[in-house]
């Protein structure tokens, strides 16, 4: 069965990490997931790794305003996709079924409206065309967006002189990249449809908590591949506010064993 892996930077997981996780533990997919030595009480159901293993880099790069880890990811994500034949996975998406590959594809189709694809569950091989330009960008390039209008790299490079991880907008490396080098050649036909592994639309993340679980059978979200939790919004759902007995969470997380007072947001 193929592996799956997420980093993880801090010394804990809540109980939506442990959850998800398990997840795929359940299913005889046991994850990897790889940390700089900050994490503690590692659950026996993962496999933890040195994340230097992957991706040794100097520093964790944070963003300067919000401290936020999303650019180390990208970049560690990239490594990981380019060195290794695992599939990454946020550790916010819960496995309904084993994860698995067409060719060494998994990724779901981008969003033509925003030119944006989601990264939430990624894999490529190690010869695609797309890998290799995003790597060559992501590591080797002056960091300009190509996808970017050349007004307003101009503009850009006016303000800061010349690119950094630092000065590029949070998140360039992750969706706008994906869709920029995944659609310019013939490697977008391997997309999977976005529900398959995105089985709940964000725009349905209230019903997460709603009491009444068949809300959500439109959604046919059984039968599919994954459901992604979206840990940010997650957070402000749950940080003050019981789980609703009955409700998909709380349906999981007794299938699971989890027990969310233990492993608080």
């Amino acid at each position: 069965m193929e592996r799956v892996a997420t980093l993880w930077i801090g010394e804990r997981f809540s109980f939506l990490e442990h959850l998800c996780l398990k997840s795929f533990a359940d299913l005889d997919q046991k994850p990897i997931v790889y940390h700089y030595g900050d994490l503690k009480d590692i659950p026996g159901y993962v496999e933890a790794r040195d994340a230097r293993e992957v991706f040794d880099a100097p520093e964790i790069y944070r963003d300067p305003i919000t401290r936020s880890v999303a650019v180390h990811a990208d970049l560690f994500r990239l490594k990981l996709l380019q060195q290794t034949d695992q599939i990454w996975v946020d550790a916010d998406a819960y496995a309904l079924r084993p994860f698995q590959t067409e060719q060494g594809y998994l990724f779901p189709l981008g969003n033509r409206k925003t030119r944006r694809m989601m990264n939430g569950v990624l894999a490529f091989p190690s010869d695609s065309p797309a890998l290799a330009e995003m790597c060559d960008f992501a590591f080797n390039s002056d960091l300009v967006p190509p996808w970017w209008p050349e007004e307003q790299q101009r503009a850009y490079l006016k303000i800061y002189g010349r690119s950094t991880y630092w000065s590029l907008p949070l998140f360039s490396l992750g969706p706008p990249m994906l869709y920029h080098f995944v659609y310019k050649g013939t490697e977008r036909q391997m997309a999977v449809e976005r529900t398959e592994v995105y089985a709940i639309p964000p725009r349905h993340r209230a019903l997460w908590n709603d009491p009444d679980l068949s809300k959500l059978d439109f959604l046919n979200w059984r039968d599919k591949t994954s459901i992604h939790f979206y840990g940010s919004w997650f957070r402000r759902i749950f940080k003050d506010r019981d789980i609703n007995p009955g409700s998909l969470v709380d349906t999981l997380l007794r299938k699971h064993g989890i027990d969310p007072n233990e492993h608080p947001i």
